[in-house]
């Protein structure tokens, strides 16, 4: 593991509109050449338009970027309208699109959101994942928490037999560190694990997507989630073994896997 483990920024996607007086939202698709963005930066300078925040990908066309902003204009000297206008005139845009955000929570433009490359993702809060995990525990029980185990689980084992087909070369390592990036990515926490000679293998995780959530103490889901990985990438069925710990003070939650057996076969430690 890298030095950098200890350093998380969470990532904010435009998809809920920012504050701000007479915000605006731009889709500008153009031309990827060199300059091509600073160009369109300098058409909103010029009329006092503030920057708000924006992102750039990849268009379907090849050769092609779209642009995503969302501006303040409460201070700018012409309309969204002549903006977009200009905005079309240069050379290398061929669309704009433009919409005012007055009455909007959300991104008029994006969907949906996709990761590698064309995987549509779900969006989903850590607040209601912990309300899932404590709804289906207070409704059937332990029985719900294995259940939460093995959809993770599921997850985990999905997830890395799209990694091997995105890199058919990887050996065990750069699969497993792929794995934890996966976590560290889609916010689940920063995970790292240790390997002990008898099979065991201790997990811990910072930051663990439960962690701001009152009353939240674990999650079986990211725990099968990690299991699924272990699975896929070593050939083996992993469990839970004893009692899972987070220290709220530290956000630092632990446990401990163990190679699945029928004595172990139904989690028996669920706690």
């Amino acid at each position: 593991m890298s030095d950098d483990e200890e350093t998380y920024f969470p990532r904010r996607l435009n998809i809920v509109v920012p504050l701000g007086e007479s915000i605006h939202q731009f889709v500008i698709v153009g031309k990827d050449e060199v300059g091509a963005l600073a160009k369109a930066a300098e058409v909103l300078a010029r009329h006092g338009v503030n920057l708000v925040s924006g992102g750039t990908y990849d268009a379907d066309a090849k050769e092609e970027f779209v642009f995503s902003m969302f501006a303040e204009l409460a201070k700018a000297d012409c309309t969204s309208e002549t903006l977009a206008s200009e905005l079309r005139a240069l050379p290398f845009i061929s669309s704009v699109s433009v919409s005012a955000a007055d009455k909007a929570v959300y991104d008029q433009h994006l969907f949906p959101v996709v990761l590698f490359g064309s995987e549509r993702a779900v969006i989903v809060t850590a607040q209601s994942i912990a309300f899932m995990e404590q709804d289906l525990q207070k409704q059937i029980g332990k029985q719900g928490l294995q259940v939460l185990f093995e959809v993770g689980r599921s997850g985990g084992l999905g997830l890395s037999a799209l990694h091997k087909s995105m890199m058919p070369e990887a050996d065990r390592e750069q699969l497993l560190r792929t794995a934890v990036d996966d976590m560290r990515a889609r916010g689940w926490g920063l995970v790292s694990l240790e390997f002990s000679k008898d099979a065991r293998t201790s997990v811990t995780v910072k930051q663990p997507i439960f962690g701001e959530i009152e009353g939240a103490k674990t999650s079986w889901w990211l725990m099968g989630l990690v299991s699924g990985f272990m699975e896929a990438i070593y050939g083996h069925r992993t469990v839970v073994s004893g009692r899972p710990s987070f220290v709220a003070t530290t956000k630092i939650f632990k446990f401990e896997l163990v190679e699945f057996s029928p004595d172990s076969r139904s989690n028996r430690q669920l706690a």
